[in-house]
């Protein structure tokens, strides 16, 4: 059927006639009430900002326009609307929901896609990966879950994509994330011992993404999900070798295909023995309602339709991997392989520990998630598999490792920031660093946790071979970005930039400039006082350049970057001062302007 029949005709109607339903169904699934949300749009839902002087101010608009915290998620870092997503039932809600997501207080994302993060758990303090990490949305939340100490290594392959993780990273000040752009099958290693955590939410088929994405009732084929099989394999095998022992990784899709699920987990368990498939904890998910992952799950040909018995092993794109273990051990002889029957059964028996979810269950879209760990036992060595040697070395073999040279810089590369570059910002903004790392590239000055020098930068990193990368560089990773840009140089002066304010605020110890709600609100108006004139009136400036300033509001002081020079300016984009202004109880520019 063509795209144009599909828009001519009723979406329920014609999607029961689908592969995808036909998957339902063979799922066990009641077909009538999945079908009636699967096609619906999904509800408006989004995370709060933590952290954010103004988080009360946010919510109470937020409960103003019908918003209202989901009732599994704890500490109300979730919320939904009462309307559709994209769908603000007027001009002043949809208003609202752009300035509050643009602000970085929000972030829109899809109830489900929370769940990887809420399952992983990560704690401050902790080195965590997400190895396929744009748009960013569980990248972010990463971040947020172990600010202030904590590092997320958000990693992302496509430059296309590698500026949505930077644009987002910017508009919630996040100060934590190092942006990295490799191959996830082929990532740099860090450091041992490894990581404290990974998320591998891999690329897959959206086969449960049918509520955003209605191309997939008229393109998803049971091959699709067969042919994405050994790229999710060998992104999170890649993901399972960096993992440090007694520590998590979890693997997640937006499919309900249990070809790119469960099968995924089985082929993991036997490609990785260090690894085992653990229950998930559920007590962060109370009120939704969860389902077991599957033991076992039928071959299914381009219809949607099973294909019984030896004749699932001629189905299109099929690979001996994607059977359930009871096919595996069943079809051993056709398909000329040993098998392992006592691993097919441990990989059988442990299956139920994944976790499926839905879209008529708790009006959400599908999600699958898995966690696996690597078991403390299995490496002694206490550090991730890969740096386990493949071979003995034998300790009177006199063999010593050789220390290699630096690699050459190139226009990405990140150094430690200058201390007087360092000792300058401090001391215009009153800045205390005891928590925080300092970094330079070009015209940008960039704070992060200490933990990138302590675990990343200031250690030797193996190879593969068992030589060392030297202290002082990120490589074997290639990061094109490390913490956030909090200044600007300009003019020979370095200013804080906009989107950094949030992430100071916890750094700055002296007292700021203070300006009068009323003196905001005539600025916000374009008022841009000649100093003399300002000095006279409301107390004297004593620096020139850049300058934060503080107005005491009802939800807390709000801090304002502006400009000094001839006369006083505001140096806040359209958000910022929309924001300002809702808070002052003034119309948004774009009102004033009719």
């Amino acid at each position: 059927m063509s795209r144009g029949e599909w828009q001519d005709q009723d979406l329920l109607a014609v999607a029961r006639d689908t592969p995808l339903a036909r998957l339902a169904e063979n799922l066990g699934l009641d077909l009538d009430a999945w079908l009636a949300k699967a096609t619906e749009t999904l509800p408006e839902t989004f995370r709060i900002t933590p952290g954010r002087y103004d988080r009360t101010w946010t919510e109470n608009v937020l409960r103003g326009i019908g918003g209202s915290p989901l009732t599994w998620a704890q500490n109300e870092f979730a919320w939904q609307m009462p309307f559709p997503r994209g769908q603000a039932p007027d001009a002043n809600a949809k208003h609202i929901m752009a300035l509050l997501h643009e602000s970085g207080r929000i972030t829109r994302q899809e109830a489900a896609s929370m769940l990887p993060v809420v399952v992983l758990n990560p704690r401050s303090g902790e080195l965590v990966l997400d190895m396929c990490a744009a748009p960013g949305s569980k990248a972010t939340q990463i971040a947020e879950a172990i600010h202030p100490e904590g590092v997320v290594v958000a990693n992302e392959p496509a430059s296309g994509r590698v500026n949505m993780l930077v644009s987002n990273r910017g508009r919630l000040a996040i100060s934590n994330m190092l942006i990295n752009q490799q191959d996830g099958r082929h990532l740099g290693r860090i450091p041992p011992p490894g990581y404290d955590g990974i998320v591998a939410d891999v690329p897959c088929t959206g086969s449960a993404t049918s509520r955003k994405n209605r191309n997939v009732w008229w393109k998803w084929t049971p091959r699709d999900g067969r042919s994405m099989f050994n790229l999710q394999v060998e992104i999170s095998y890649r993901g399972a070798t960096l993992l440090r022992p007694g520590h998590d990784l979890v693997y997640s899709t937006c499919s309900m295909d249990p070809c790119e699920n469960e099968a995924v987990v089985a082929e993991l368990l036997r490609r990785a023995p260090w690894l085992e498939l653990v229950e998930i904890d559920r007590s962060n998910l109370n009120g939704l309602l969860l389902h077991q992952g599957l033991q076992t799950w039928d071959i299914l040909d381009q219809e949607g339709k099973v294909c019984p018995g030896e004749q699932a092993l001629n189905a299109p794109s099929l690979h001996p991997s994607h059977l359930s273990p009871s096919q595996r051990k069943l079809f051993a002889a056709e398909l000329d392989q040993e098998v392992d029957s006592d691993l097919e059964d441990a990989i059988e028996a442990a299956l139920p520990h994944c976790i499926r979810l839905y879209h008529h269950d708790n009006d959400t879209g599908g999600f699958f998630v898995a966690r696996l760990r690597h078991k403390p036992e299995a490496t002694p060595q206490n550090v991730a598999r890969t740096f386990v040697p493949k071979r003995y070395q034998n300790p009177d073999s006199g063999w010593k490792p050789l220390l290699l040279d630096k690699p050459s810089p190139n226009r990405h590369s990140i150094f430690p920031a200058p201390m007087e570059i360092v000792e300058e910002v401090q001391k215009r903004y009153g800045l205390n660093d005891s928590t925080w790392s300092w970094w330079h590239r070009g015209k940008r000055l960039n704070i992060a946790p200490k933990l990138v020098e302590d675990r990343i930068f200031n250690r030797q990193c193996p190879n593969k071979r068992g030589n060392l990368w030297p202290e002082g560089t990120f490589h074997p990773l290639k990061l094109i970005h490390v913490g956030l840009p909090a200044f600007t140089q300009k003019r020979k002066i370095w200013r804080s930039r906009q989107e950094s304010v949030p992430a100071l605020r916890d750094l700055i110890t002296t007292p700021l400039h203070g300006i009068s709600p009323e003196t905001l609100r005539r600025m916000l108006q374009g008022w841009a006082p000649l100093m003399e004139e300002y000095t006279e009136a409301f107390g004297p400036v004593e620096a020139s350049g850049p300058i934060l300033m503080s107005c005491d509001l009802e939800c807390g002081p709000a801090y304002v970057s502006g400009w000094v020079g001839a006369r006083m300016t505001l140096m806040i984009d359209r958000v910022g001062r929309d924001v300002l202004r809702m808070k002052l109880g003034m119309p948004s520019e774009a009102e004033e302007e009719e």
